[in-house]
C-alpha cells in the first residue's frame, strides 16, 4: 500500500469516528434511545406483541414521551429500520473521488459485505417481521430498492473509470450487484465457513477479471 492510500485510509477511518464521538443531547438523546429500545424488542419480541407501553418502559420514558416522537407504532417500526439503514446511506453518501478507482471499487464492496455481516442479525429480524405485514411489504421493497439503486450508482461511477470506453460500466456494474446478492441469498442456505470462503474467493475472481483499460487509452 502506498502512502496516500494510508493516509487516505486513515482520514476516513478518522471522519467515521469523528461521526460518532459527538454525544446526543435532549430531544435527540430522547428519541435515540426510544429507538434503540424500540429496536431491540421488535427484534426479540416481534411486532405484533410489542407495544408502546413495552417501548417506554424499556427507554425509561413515559407513552406520552413515545408518542410525543411518533405518532403510533407503525411510524416507530419504520423509524427504527431507516435508523439501521442509515450507516449504509451515509457510507454511500461519503466522497470516495480521491481514492484510485481500483481501491474505490474494493472498499465498495467491503462496504456492502461488511455491513451485512455487521448488521445479519438486525436485517433477519426485519425483513422477517416486515414481510408478515402486508402493510409494511411494499414500504420495505421501496426502501430496500433506493439503496440498491443508489449503491448500484456509486459502483457504476467507479467502474467507468475502471473498465475500457467500449464496454458498459452500468452492465457490469449490476453483474457485481447480482453476484453480491446472491451470495447473500447463498448464505442463508449455505452458511458453512468452508463454502462461504470458496464463494468469497469466487467474488474476488470475477472482480479480477473485470476488464481494465489500457493506461493512456480511453
Amino acid at each position: 500500500m502506498s502512502r496516500d492510500e494510508s493516509e487516505i485510509d486513515r482520514d476516513v477511518l478518522q471522519e467515521i469516528a469523528a461521526s460518532h464521538d459527538e454525544p446526543l443531547t435532549g430531544k435527540a438523546a430522547t428519541q435515540e434511545r426510544i429507538l434503540a429500545a424500540a429496536t431491540e424488542l421488535f427484534l426479540t419480541r416481534g411486532y405484533e406483541t410489542t407495544t408502546i407501553a413495552h417501548v417506554a418502559e424499556h427507554a425509561e420514558v413515559s407513552r406520552a414521551t413515545v408518542f410525543w416522537h411518533f405518532s403510533d407504532k407503525e411510524s416507530l417500526f419504520r423509524e427504527c429500520f431507516n435508523r439501521l439503514c442509515e450507516p449504509f446511506r451515509q457510507s454511500l453518501s461519503r466522497d470516495m473521488s480521491s481514492l484510485p478507482p481500483e481501491k474505490r471499487l474494493r472498499e465498495q464492496v467491503e462496504l456492502y459485505q461488511s455491513f451485512i455481516a455487521r448488521h445479519r442479525a438486525d436485517v433477519d429480524g426485519f425483513l422477517r417481521w416486515a414481510t408478515e405485514h402486508t402493510s409494511f411489504r411494499d414500504w420495505l421493497v421501496r426502501t430496500l430498492y433506493d439503496l440498491h439503486h443508489r449503491f448500484g450508482g456509486a459502483l457504476t461511477e467507479t467502474l467507468a473509470e475502471i473498465v475500457p470506453s467500449e464496454i458498459d460500466p452500468h452492465a457490469i456494474a449490476m453483474g457485481v450487484l447480482m453476484m453480491l446478492d446472491g451470495n447473500l441469498l447463498l448464505s442463508y442456505f449455505d452458511g458453512a465457513p468452508r463454502n462461504a470462503e470458496q464463494r468469497q474467493a469466487s467474488i474476488q475472481a470475477v472482480l479480477d477479471m473485470i476488464p481494465r483499460r489500457v493506461p493512456g487509452r480511453h
